[in-house]
């Protein structure tokens, strides 16, 4: 008797287990799994190529993160996918052999294990999968997983389009949509997740499905604010895209102790000023620079259609910044990738970032929030020891027409509606060098948005929603969605995946079930 040579042995059982009907695959998450020397070698036996492993080039490659807690990890694995159906094939393979597996889109997300592995398990890395096509109409851009919004914009501006997108350039297209998806358009049109047509789908099982309002609209509802860990990997995202030009922007930063005079302004602008002008965007970010004197205020202005007659000429919903002194100004008329670039992050730095949803009604709760913050700031500032540490406070708003705009074609998931509104996402946000303090940090800013929270509640101006891509894995994201939401999405993810497989065995980012 010949016995099979043991590649010959890879092939005949990954061939099975590529054949093989989805209930002998879930049936193998009740017994033994199959006795193979690893998941990665029958991986790359099974997609030649595209499997990389500890110390080679690639994989130091595929093992860079925006945020170094990221990257601190390592996978066993990276695999490549390069169409729809390797996702399929690595999917039935990881889950017949019961490996847990993360998925890397962009890679920018800030807590250890969002889109990375460790040494026992296995990360699907998207990068390769970069369509991007505009319908004949020019009314729909599908873009594949792997691309940046970078990749999307620059694409789109030589065509004179836009889509609900990314504003940082280097931010993966998946991890924004999924999640929800704030965007300079959002105004008028909501946010990303809010915007797209058609998801086409890798189930647990290795099926293939697409998902819209009219075909499992289900699951298109679940994935518009849910995570895709929950319910499958999106290969394919096919986008509303609409004319659109360069946009109108202005940055300002001014000296923190006026954070005073400006927050009013700013919680004005939430409250009266962009529900009336829908094409407008801006937010408000307070740090320390010690460049420019210690605590510092920024407000970025952004304006898409139709555009000021000059960079120069303040859209009216803007002029109330007109009269504070600056350290420094500067408007300017481009496209959305110059743009983007422009706010992009580096990478090299240990990545924090928490968040919580408060009442716009109220500029006083707002303001309050500052010493704390400061306080909070100088403690970090401190243990830092002279090492780069920049802290941020970030109020993100979401005025009614932004609520309103998230109800088309049924709504998304994330429990919000115009009479919730108007509200601020209260982002904590934290970029540091000094990796021995990483858990210092962590702690501190929970322990700042504990009090924020409390103050908030205090004055009965607590909403406690949490934008999942502003989120650290100790927040209840899918929880703040209400307990009607939150069901509803625990029976689409039995539907779709009904052994729990991804449950089990998708690491990262926020599940249904921890």
């Amino acid at each position: 008797m010949i016995l099979p040579q043991p590649q010959s042995l890879f092939l005949c059982i990954t061939a099975f287990l590529l054949s093989a009907p989805t209930s002998t695959l879930a049936d193998t998450h009740n017994n033994k799994p199959p006795s193979l020397e690893n998941a990665c070698t029958v991986l790359s036996t099974a997609l030649p190529g595209l499997v990389t492993f500890p110390n080679t080039t690639l994989y130091a490659l595929e093992n860079t993160y925006w945020s170094t807690r990221q990257s601190a990890l390592g996978p066993a694995c990276f695999v490549t996918p390069k169409t729809t159906a390797h996702v399929s094939n690595t999917l039935k393979i990881l889950t017949s052999l019961r490996q847990p597996f993360s998925v890397k889109g962009g890679g920018h997300a800030a807590f250890p294990g969002a889109s990375n592995s460790d040494a026992n398990g296995v990360t699907i890395d998207l990068f390769r999968l970069t369509t991007l096509s505009i319908s004949s109409d020019r009314k729909t851009v599908s873009v594949g997983p792997g691309n940046r919004w970078i990749n999307v914009s620059t694409a789109l501006d030589e065509a004179g389009l836009a889509v609900v997108g990314g504003r940082v350039a280097d931010v993966g297209v998946g991890g924004l949509i999924l999640g929800g998806g704030i965007s300079y358009f959002s105004g008028a049109r909501g946010w990303a997740c809010d915007n797209v047509r058609n998801y086409e789908v890798v189930l647990s099982s290795g099926k293939v499905v697409n998902a819209s309002p009219s075909t499992n609209p289900d699951l298109y509802w679940a994935l518009r604010g849910g995570a895709g860990t929950n319910f499958g990997i999106v290969t394919r995202f096919d986008l509303v895209s609409f004319e659109q030009g360069p946009l109108w922007y202005r940055s300002q930063i001014f000296p923190g102790a006026l954070n005073a005079t400006i927050i009013p302004i700013f919680q004005n602008l939430t409250v009266k000023g962009l529900p009336l002008d829908r094409e407008a965007h801006t937010y408000f970010v307070m740090t320390h620079i010690p460049a420019l004197g210690g605590f510092i205020v920024l407000s970025d202005q952004f304006r898409s259609t139709p555009l000021p007659p000059s960079p120069q000429t303040i859209p009216p919903v803007f002029q109330p910044f007109n009269p504070i002194p600056t350290i420094f100004n500067s408007t300017i008329v481009a496209n959305i990738s110059t743009i983007s670039k422009a706010i992009d992050a580096p990478y090299g730095f240990s990545q924090l970032w928490l968040n919580t949803a408060v009442s716009a009604t109220s500029a006083a709760l707002l303001s309050d929030f500052v010493p704390l913050y400061e306080s909070y700031a100088n403690t970090l500032i401190a243990k830092a020891n002279g090492t780069e540490i920049t802290p941020y406070l970030i109020f993100q708003p979401i005025p009614t027409n932004i609520l309103q705009a998230m109800q088309v074609n049924g709504g998304n998931t994330l429990g919000l509606t115009p009479s919730d509104g108007p509200l601020v996402i209260v982002q904590l946000a934290v970029t540091w060098a000094d990796s021995s303090i990483n858990e210092f940090v962590v702690q501190e800013a929970k322990s700042l948005l504990g009090k924020i929270e409390a103050l908030a509640k205090k004055r009965k101006l607590y909403n406690g929603f949490v934008y999942m891509n502003y989120a650290e894995p100790s927040q209840d994201v899918l929880g703040s969605y209400g307990k009607e939401n939150l069901a509803r999405l625990r029976k689409v993810a039995r539907k779709y995946d009904p052994q729990g497989v991804l449950q089990k065995l998708w690491r990262g980012y926020f599940k249904l079930d921890g």
